[in-house]
């Protein structure tokens, strides 16, 4: 090393700015996240400030995913890491491509000091397992190539615990191999082992997944479910894929009931980049011979399929399509299905404003151009049945977490991203409450997104299994909270949504103003028990 190499903290700012990195997120210690706050300023990553750790990670993790570069977040020590853990584990659940620089304590310091301390590294192990945690060392060769290997399939978060020396010592800066440029070539045997199945299928349904959400796979499931002439599902996590507006577009698959008149009627279930992370805690119900199509194996899973087909998909679905037949699926059976799908979510009329009702005004007044954030919560069926998308990634939502807090910070990323198109988030009022400090973040930021908050005064997921099992009041409502004025403490544009009409006025006042904004949509949750029913079963 010479006096001339780069310290180790501006290495990897460049490192990241040269995979595409343009965001970093998270609250700084007073410790060497000073050092890395002016190392990413140096190498063209704007910083922001967040209220919350776990806000920032999945901001981080969003950023990540719609930029194809690895998500950048920052943490103090002791508390700032603590307070992470449920970014991290979305980012780890949801497959989001994460890095958090976590300040560290330096071995001198340890012999007195337990002020802040525990083990953090057995913290984030614990969390993550053992492969997610890396212990800063300056050397690029070790760190270049793990940030490229969070860019895999299944995405993953990666953890720097910042020993203060070596986060400012001098490295030899030295290139790595670009892993997501590798070829990766076809397995043929089990390609030519899955062209039998689906050749000697008549009936084929194709469940799209999280692992699917490119524009080359879109592509390629596309072609092939137009040849076949068949239906295809997705998952909530992979909305898009397939156009909402395509005819062979049948609904969303969740593993629960809605869905199984259509993928019970077929012979051959062909899964394409299906994670079983995002299906709901009930057995697979279906005899049909299964085709699995991914990007990495996973186990466990809900089944054993009969032919397993592992590598790139784009490429292995473009090899799989050629030479396939239509089958023998009618396009009148295909609409059947998808007019089940739309019908069962469809929320009866109420005197209030339903979630189906905020939805549908929402996505005419926006005309679906804004990236669509949803939150965990009842509201999410209907966002995300309702909400049409036309390319992976236009919504966003944690189905593999499945957390709370989500929508917000993830907006707020996407809108960064790209401030011309913006975002809107959906959330409950229980979701908002968890994450209330980042719509400080959004307005500092600028952001131009719209906050939806479905206010009903209640966890109403929850309260639709109270009323499901026929127990009495358990304290699971509350007076509802008014969103539009702690907004405007904020110096946000909002607008309280009582019917209709404030709703579709708050929306395109909304439409029309560049910076954040919040509606507070009252909201009516007696009719998410009979939408839940028809969901799952």
């Amino acid at each position: 090393m010479t006096s001339g190499d780069p310290r180790f903290v501006d290495w990897l700012a460049r490192e990241l700015a040269g995979l595409g990195a343009r965001h970093a997120f998270g609250v700084p210690g007073g410790g060497n996240s000073l050092d890395l706050l002016k190392a990413l300023q140096g190498a063209g990553i704007r910083s922001l400030i967040t209220a919350r750790e776990d806000a920032a990670v999945i901001m981080a993790g969003v950023s990540g995913r719609l930029t194809g570069a690895p998500g950048v977040a920052f943490t103090t020590k002791g508390p700032g890491l603590a307070s992470a853990a449920n970014g991290l584990a979305s980012a780890a659940l949801d497959r989001m491509p994460t890095l958090l620089v976590s300040e560290g304590f330096d071995r001198e310091e340890l012999t007195f000091l337990s002020h802040q301390v525990f083990d953090q590294s057995a913290f984030v192990n614990g969390l993550l397992g053992d492969t997610a945690t890396m212990t800063l060392d300056p050397n690029p060769a070790t760190v270049g190539p793990a940030m490229r290997e969070m860019m895999q399939w299944p995405m993953s978060p990666r953890v720097l615990l910042a020993d203060p020396a070596k986060m400012t010592a001098p490295v030899i800066p030295m290139s790595t191999e670009d892993a997501s440029g590798r070829e990766d070539h076809l397995d043929e045997e089990a390609l030519d082992r899955a062209r039998a199945l689906l050749k000697s299928a008549d009936r084929p349904v194709v469940v799209v997944g999280l692992e699917a959400t490119t524009p080359e796979c879109a592509d390629a499931i596309t072609a092939l479910i137009e040849l076949l002439g068949a239906p295809a599902l997705c998952t909530y996590m992979a909305k898009g894929v397939v156009a909402d507006d395509h005819p062979l577009y049948a609904g969303i698959f969740t593993g629960g009931a809605i869905e199984q008149p259509c993928v019970g009627a077929a012979d051959l279930i062909v899964l394409i980049g299906l994670d079983p992370v995002e299906l709901i805690r009930k057995p697979w119900p279906y005899e049909a011979s299964v085709l699995d199509i991914c990007a990495s194996a996973h186990e466990p899973h809900y089944m054993t399929p009969d032919v397993r087909v592992v590598g790139r998909l784009a490429p292995t679905v473009f090899a799989l399509a050629a030479g396939v037949s239509a089958s023998n699926w009618k396009s009148s059976e295909v609409a059947a299905h998808r007019a089940h799908f739309m019908s069962g979510m469809t929320m009866k009329s109420t005197d209030g404003l339903t979630a189906a009702d905020v939805v549908r005004i929402a996505q005419d007044v926006f005309e679906a151009k804004p990236r669509l954030t949803v939150d965990a919560g009842a509201h999410m069926f209907s966002a995300c049945a309702f909400w049409p998308c036309s390319e992976p990634l236009d919504l966003l939502i944690s189905n593999g977490l499945a957390t709370m807090g989500f929508a917000l910070p993830a907006a707020l990323a996407a809108a960064l991203h790209d401030p011309e198109r913006g975002a809107v988030a959906m959330t409950g009022d229980g979701g908002l409450m968890m994450c209330l400090g980042e719509l400080k973040t959004a307005a500092v930021a600028g952001a131009n997104l719209t906050v939806i908050v479905f206010n009903d005064g209640r966890l109403s997921l929850i309260d639709i299994k109270r009323e499901q099992l026929q127990m009495a009041e358990l304290g699971l409502s509350w007076e509802p909270p008014d969103f539009a004025t702690i907004a405007q403490g904020f110096s946000m544009q909002a607008w309280i949504a009582q019917d209709l009409a404030e709703l579709r006025s708050a929306c395109e006042a909304a439409a029309q103003h560049q910076g954040p904004c919040l509606i507070d949509a009252r909201i009516d949750p007696s009719v998410y028990l009979e939408q839940m029913r028809s969901l799952r079963g």
